[in-house]
């Protein structure tokens, strides 16, 4: 990748990268593809700007007092699945459960007990996953299993 096996980041003893320096290095590729420094870009852009402001806006009453909503997606390494859950005084009486294939969580709210069960795009490990609930939502980080093993068919001609 680099030439003469030589990096552009400076070492911090043991082999540790300068976090700083990847950062500014990434920040640079970023700024030379698109013509700008990249979190001006963000600051400009239309879609960044509803992100953030979706991301840190606490639920309406209006929101809060609608049904439960529930949201998946998938990263490169992880499944998420998010639940509108706008009564953080009551998250730790939430379970959430899952299986290779699909999450369940488990709760009460207003007074009644629901279920949300969800069936997920790819198949999740057993390890490494983790719930927070923030601003009105909980989310449900499970890490991708990759390692699924592969099986050969043998494709036969009939003529």
């Amino acid at each position: 990748m680099f030439p003469f096996g030589k990096s552009p980041f400076k070492e911090n003893g043991f082999g540790k990268m300068n976090m700083k320096d990847i950062d500014q290095y990434v920040q640079q590729v970023l700024s030379n593809a698109m013509g700008q420094s990249f979190p001006q870009y963000m600051k400009e852009n239309d879609f960044f700007k509803h992100a953030h402001q979706m991301y840190n806006q606490p639920l309406s009453s209006e929101q809060q007092r609608g049904p439960l909503t529930s949201n998946i997606f998938q990263t490169h390494d992880e499944c998420i699945v998010q639940l509108s859950f706008p009564k953080p005084d009551k998250v730790e009486e939430i379970k959430v459960a899952y299986t290779p294939y699909s999450c369940t969580i488990t709760g009460t709210y207003d007074g009644e007990d629901f279920t949300e069960e969800c069936q997920l795009p790819c198949t999740v490990s057993r390890k490494g996953s983790k719930a927070t609930c923030r601003n009105g939502i909980l989310e449900v980080k499970l890490i991708k299993y990759t390692n699924l093993p592969e099986t050969e068919i043998d494709v036969h001609r009939f003529d």
